[in-house]
């Protein structure tokens, strides 16, 4: 392995809103739009011209040989445009890139594979992508394979693999490829726990032999093992570069900057919602919290006239119009009879059993009565949710295994599973 180098200077990237040309569908599609707005241009005045923002702006960084990098921010920041131009996928409008060494990069699940052809021809195809000769794939294959632990399907259409299999199968090939520079984009947290131990292990291995990894992901407890050093964007410009604690005391700050205060709703018409917080055990604001943790919501709201039966509502996303969990106060058979003025509504969870990543929250308020939402956030709020590597999927449910023994009826059952992240008995309560 030759000693691998990146370096990033004053690199800057433009996209265009509502005008994307990456293919030649989009580009016949520009051009018929093209000649309809000219027709319709005499008909009445002329429309706005898309409007352009830089997703990255001026962003410089550096990483040497043997160095893991953990490259985080908010949703939106410039993190996988960053990992793009870097993979040679997308060019930056000013900057330049320097790359020294066999890169190769984990950016979409099941990138460079084709649905039809078998594991097995994937790991030939992807190999041969990557830089690998077919002596080099031959040498690799079996340890490919079981490295994967797709072995029974390695003949079988890729298309037919879960997420979670095509994820293996990638990233195997990737990691035996032995690149001097590996970039990871959250492409591990399709895998069960013990696949992603397996590629933090390999990782480790490559970091050590002098390889660079910048990686990017929403486990911070992770990143904060695994990586020496934390980059945080925030739209679109490097705001820290150093150690991963004060890095990810930066990204939460971030994470308040991009949430703003919120001075009133664009929804509200009787009553604003004029706060809305998470609060720990201690009853202190966070922004970061644990699925084994306690968690309480707080909305603060203020009302025009009296509300004898306000309903109040919490709901939960991590990408749009994916909506995760839903809090309501009247399905608990809790109405609130709400005076004229200021107020203040409490949800208190005993968890959260999500996985790990970004999550955004909405709060609504229902005047029952009259059948009419008075007040509405939309999804303005974020948190981050830390799962400690224990959870795989969506959610981590409390549950219990059971060992049914040789002799009918008798079994061993074990204690009920409620690690981090798994809480024994889930409740919800609310209080005004």
């Amino acid at each position: 392995m030759s000693e691998g180098m990146l370096r990033l200077e004053g690199v800057s990237k433009r996209f265009q809103r509502g005008a994307g040309h990456d293919t030649l569908v989009d580009l016949i599609a520009s051009g018929v739009s093209r000649l309809l707005r000219r027709a319709s241009e005499s008909a009445g005045p002329r429309a706005k011209a898309d409007e352009s923002f830089w997703v990255l702006d001026d962003v410089t960084f550096d990483i040497r040989a043997g160095e893991a990098v953990g490259l985080i921010g908010p949703n939106g920041a410039g993190k996988s445009t960053a990992l793009k131009m870097i993979a040679g996928i997308m060019r930056p409008e000013r900057g330049r890139i320097e790359t020294r060494g066999r890169l190769t990069a984990l950016i979409e699940i099941g990138a460079g594979f084709h649905g039809d052809l078998t594991g097995r021809e994937n790991i030939y195809m992807n190999g041969a992508i990557l830089g690998m000769r077919k002596a080099e794939v031959d040498r690799k294959l079996d340890a490919i394979v079981d490295f994967s632990g797709v072995e029974a399907f390695i003949d079988t259409p890729v298309k037919r693999y879960s997420s979670g299999m095509q994820a293996r199968l990638g990233f195997s090939v990737a990691a035996h490829v032995e690149p001097d520079i590996l970039l990871v984009d959250e492409v591990l947290s399709v895998g069960d726990v013990l696949f992603r131990q397996r590629c933090i292990q390999r990782m480790r291995e490559l970091v050590d032999g002098g390889a660079i990894l910048l990686f990017v992901t929403h486990h911070l407890d992770q990143m904060q093992a695994f990586c020496s050093r934390g980059l945080v964007l925030d739209d679109g410009r490097l705001i820290f570069d150093g150690a991963t604690a004060p890095a990810v005391a930066r990204y939460i700050d971030a994470l308040k900057h991009q949430e703003g205060l919120l001075a009133g709703c664009d929804k509200q018409r009787r009553a604003r919602i004029t706060s809305f917080s998470l609060r720990n055990a201690r009853a202190e604001e966070v922004l970061l919290s644990h699925t084994d943790e306690p968690l309480e919501v707080d909305i603060e709201f203020e009302l025009d006239e009296p509300i004898r039966n306000l309903m109040v509502e919490i709901d939960v996303q991590q990408e749009v119009g994916s909506l995760l969990l839903n809090f309501s106060s009247v399905r608990d058979d809790r109405l609130f009879d709400a005076p004229v003025g200021p107020g203040r509504v409490t949800l208190s969870l005993p968890s959260l059993p999500l996985a790990g990543g970004q999550y955004f929250w909405r709060a609504l308020l229902r005047d029952i009565d009259a059948g009419e939402i008075i007040a509405d956030t939309d999804y303005r709020f974020s948190s981050v949710v830390e799962d400690r590597g224990r959870t795989t999927g969506v959610l981590c449910l409390p549950h219990t295994w059971t060992h049914a023994k040789g002799n009918p009826g008798e079994s061993d059952r074990a204690a009920d599973f409620s690690p981090r992240g798994c809480p024994r008995e889930p409740k919800s309560a609310a209080r005004v």
